[in-house]
């Protein structure tokens, strides 16, 4: 009976640890250095060039709407996770985001003999994310795209894009907080890197200890 119940927790253990690495999550963070704020009110008027900038998100790699049209794929950007840093003070999405939209991390693939990545709520064209403060003439939006030869992915699944990206074979950038058809803030892009992420179930760790908490004691029993 003691060596049956040993095994029965040592395969418990077993399944929560494979079940805990099983909900993967690609993790995105782009950093860039601030060139020029024309802002003068609200959060972004306390920005000032060659202020460090982060952005950083998780995209579920099961959560994506391919275009109709051209050979781009949008990863759902999970809100909670979304921080637009500068200096370290955060900037989220706008808060309701507005109805009907979302935010995609959308990747190029051969579009047309262009790879590459942008943010935006339209899986077709960078347009941009709205973020927290309202500017003269809409809501400000971060947006950002990165362009590369079309030999830099070889399909449109975001672990198959995992790695690091830089200006080598960097074709064009942009990053820019617009105010409606204006730019009023530019960032300079200087990398980004997309890796997954493992995100634990919850308690499972937990149940994991107890469960050796037990192997344990039913080894002195």
């Amino acid at each position: 009976m003691r060596v049956k119940s040993i095994a029965l927790v040592a395969a418990a253990v077993s399944i929560f640890a494979t079940s805990s690495a099983s909900a993967f999550f690609a993790e995105i963070l782009v950093t860039g250095q601030v060139e020029f704020n024309q802002i003068g009110s609200g959060f972004l008027g306390n920005v000032n060039p060659g202020d460090d900038v982060e952005m950083r998100f998780l995209v579920d790699s099961r959560v994506f709407v391919d275009s109709a049209t051209f050979p781009t794929r949008g990863y759902v950007i999970d809100p909670a996770t979304w921080s637009l840093t500068f200096n370290g003070n955060n900037l989220g999405l706008q808060n309701p985001f507005p109805a009907g939209q979302t935010a995609y991390f959308v990747l190029r693939d051969n579009d047309p003999a262009v790879d590459g990545f942008f943010v935006s709520t339209n899986v077709d064209f960078p347009v941009g994310v709205p973020v927290d403060q309202t500017g003269i003439f809409d809501q400000f939006s971060n947006n950002f795209s990165v362009t590369y030869t079309g030999d830099t992915l070889d399909s449109l699944g975001i672990f198959d894009a995992e790695g690091t990206y830089n200006f080598d074979g960097l074709t064009v950038f942009n990053w820019t907080i617009d105010d409606g058809p204006f730019q009023p803030l530019g960032i300079v892009f200087e990398q980004m890197t997309i890796e997954k992420f493992v995100v634990p179930l919850p308690g499972a760790w937990l149940l994991m200890a107890s469960g050796i908490a037990v192997f344990g004691w039913l080894r002195r029993r």
